[in-house]
């Protein structure tokens, strides 16, 4: 079977949730060709670009014409099925013609499946899986469904009557997906994200994991967006600054609200706890997953977050707000606990109970993380349930 895996960039090595499914994919047995820029060296599997569209008028006309008669040439059936789909569609005659160039490279091959990584990356695609005779597969995440249609609700209303199955990777976004348009007779799977749980094990026995209560050592994980909601945890920790409480905050990741968040953590006085420390390898998380206390999530809007995955799997003590996914990966006073978001006044007050916990009651929240994450969230899981995806 051949998979035509559709991206607009090839995945860096921190997106692990791609890069793990596509691993999962070739072990399987199954073909992967990648259609998306290529970003890095990414050489998991065969990458073929997307196009690209001049800004010279006369130029890329030229490109236009040239690709599209090359394609009508080589496959002519083809090229008269999307066209009929896209009019049939009622998209208009110009639409028509640079929707063909811009999926030209993906109709010139054979499929068996088109799966697109991202709902977003099928738009302006919708007709392509049939125009080949392939099946359609789309996986949606948290931007997809909770940020991207806030510019149009019914930027997927197309792509909904394609599909031939629907990957969620949590119910919650199934469910805010319905309200955007899907057909709750649409064939779906919820396969949630997954980690490698024999990379991610604390050095420490889980007896040994005590809160350095001297000097709390806070972690998140995180690109600096505004849904990460990590100006409402700055405001918590001030909170707790002011009750004279000890800690450090590292934040991993980057992003375009950098200046604006280390601005943010100097107006609250917190330059002296807070460190942004930008991308980092899998190498150099694990470490500070090793060396932290407690890993906040407090997002405003989250999919479901590997990084929380991660943090249970380590036996980190795991406080998250309760944005969307983050409730189904989180299990309240159980493995971790969730807090209503945009809320930092609760975000200070829970961690003030967590670290009232005596260490042996957080031993068992420790373990209860741990034990399910390595029975639900494991690589091995995660390829039973999409080899199901493709082959029922």
């Amino acid at each position: 079977m051949k998979i035509g895996f559709i991206l607009f960039n090839s995945p860096e090595k921190s997106e692990t949730f791609l890069t793990s499914k596509i691993n999962n994919l070739i072990e399987s047995g199954y073909n992967v060709v990648m259609f998306a820029n290529q970003k890095n060296n990414f050489s998991l599997c065969k990458v073929i670009p997307h196009p690209i569209v001049s800004q010279n008028f006369v130029l890329q006309i030229f490109k236009i014409i040239v690709s599209n008669i090359i394609l009508f040439i080589k496959r002519p059936r083809i090229f008269i099925n999307f066209l009929n789909l896209e009019k049939k569609d009622n998209i208009s005659f110009r639409d028509r013609w640079k929707n063909l160039y811009l999926n030209n490279h993906i109709l010139s091959h054979d499929l068996d499946w088109i799966y697109f990584g991202f709902a977003t990356t099928a738009i302006r695609r919708e007709n392509v899986s049939k125009s080949i005779n392939a099946k359609m597969g789309l996986s949606i995440r948290g931007y997809d469904i909770y940020v991207y249609p806030l510019k149009d609700k019914d930027c997927y209303k197309r792509l909904w009557l394609k599909i031939d199955k629907l990957h969620s990777i949590s119910n919650h976004l199934l469910k805010s997906a319905e309200q955007y348009g899907l057909d709750d007779r649409t064939r779906r799977s919820v396969i949630r994200p997954s980690i490698d749980i024999n990379y991610f094990i604390n050095k420490k026995k889980i007896s040994k994991l005590k809160i350095n209560r001297k000097k709390i050592q806070f972690l998140t994980i995180a690109r600096l967006h505004w849904v990460k909601g990590l100006e409402y945890t700055l405001q918590a920790l001030t909170i707790l600054k002011q009750k004279k409480l000890n800690f450090s905050y590292t934040i991993i990741g980057g992003g375009h609200e950098y200046e604006r968040l280390i601005y943010a953590a100097h107006q609250m006085d917190l330059n002296e706890n807070v460190s942004f420390i930008g991308s980092q390898t899998h190498n150099i998380i694990k470490d500070y997953l090793q060396e932290s206390d407690i890993y906040l999530q407090y997002s405003i809007q989250e999919g479901f977050c590997n990084a929380v995955l991660e943090a249970q799997a380590m036996g980190l003590l795991s406080i998250v707000s309760d944005a969307n996914g983050l409730t189904e990966n989180i299990r309240h006073n159980y493995t971790g606990w969730v807090v209503p978001r945009m809320e930092p006044e609760l975000l200070a007050n829970r961690i003030e109970k967590v670290l009232s916990i005596p260490d042996e009651t957080l031993m068992q929240i420790r373990h209860n993380a741990i034990t399910r994450i390595n029975r639900e969230f494991s690589l091995s899981k995660q390829k039973e349930k999409f080899f199901e995806f493709y082959n029922k």
